[in-house]
């Protein structure tokens, strides 16, 4: 999963563009490996008909598709081979969620601006607890500590241990001064890790505002939904959904919302 994210243009800790050719020069029969093509489209082709009546085909229908017609695939002659293909469709369906998650949660913190200052304050902490200083409180003028509670309230949210705070730091820090060395302005969008950080931090503070939950339910007042419908129109436009999918999509988050059952995940 995390080749296919810098196969993607995703930047991962570790993971450089050459390591990238190397990993592409390595796998000369990647992607030659698996039951057939003609499965998949089959299975394309099921879920279609299927939801004749239905206005678009989700990624979960494929899905489910994909792993039903496993049971009975005359290629697959173990079952072991069953058991392969059966968890990496469970991997893909989970990342799937984490996507959609991902995807909804920053529509509701789309303010940029907002981000943008966020980002800005935890770079000004950072900076001064690495390098042992004191950070201006603009607003009274007093030199004061590090704020170590807005820090690790960002860090938390892509499970940056009390252990590793320091070491995440000081990397923010060194890879700023690399950029600024190639004469190039940090802009925390250029971080994947940061910018997911910021992300959930911005929707955190954010979440209870819109009562996302309230969309598993059959009343929706009328100021939730004129917030809901903006979270709408972000995913149609940012992300590329159409109505249909972003209602669906939605509904989805909600009720995940709705068990309580939210995890971030930091490769994500």
């Amino acid at each position: 999963m995390q080749k296919l994210k810098l196969y993607d243009g995703k930047s991962l800790p570790g993971f450089t563009e050459d390591n990238v050719k190397e990993l592409r020069k390595e796998a000369v029969r990647e992607g030659m490996e698996g039951i057939s093509p003609r499965y998949i489209q089959d299975k394309i082709s099921n879920a279609l008909v299927g939801d004749l009546g239905g206005a678009c085909v989700n990624p979960f229908m494929v899905l489910n598709e994909l792993e039903s017609g496993l049971k009975h695939h005359a290629l697959l002659k173990t079952e072991e081979q069953r058991k392969r293909f059966l968890e990496q469709l469970t991997t893909v369906k989970e990342d799937y969620e984490d996507l959609v998650k991902n995807e909804v949660q920053r529509a509701i913190s789309a303010d940029e601006e907002a981000i943008s200052r966020l980002c800005a304050n935890y770079i000004d902490n950072v900076k001064a607890c690495t390098q042992k200083e004191r950070v201006r409180n603009k607003y009274t003028g007093q030199d004061e500590e590090p704020d170590e509670r807005l820090m690790r309230s960002i860090e938390e949210k892509i499970n940056i241990p009390e252990s590793r705070k320091e070491d995440f730091r000081r990397e923010v820090m060194n890879y700023i001064g690399a950029l600024s060395l190639e004469g190039k302005q940090f802009n925390y969008k250029t971080n994947e890790r940061l910018r997911k950080a910021l992300e959930l931090k911005l929707f955190e503070d954010q979440k209870d505002t819109i009562k996302l939950t309230s969309l598993v339910t059959s009343v929706v007042d009328r100021e939730t939904q004129e917030k809901i419908d903006v979270v709408k129109s972000r995913l149609i436009k940012n992300y590329g959904y159409c109505d249909v999918c972003a209602t669906d999509v939605l509904n989805y988050v909600a009720s995940i919302f709705a068990r309580g059952d939210i995890r971030e995940r930091a490769s994500a």
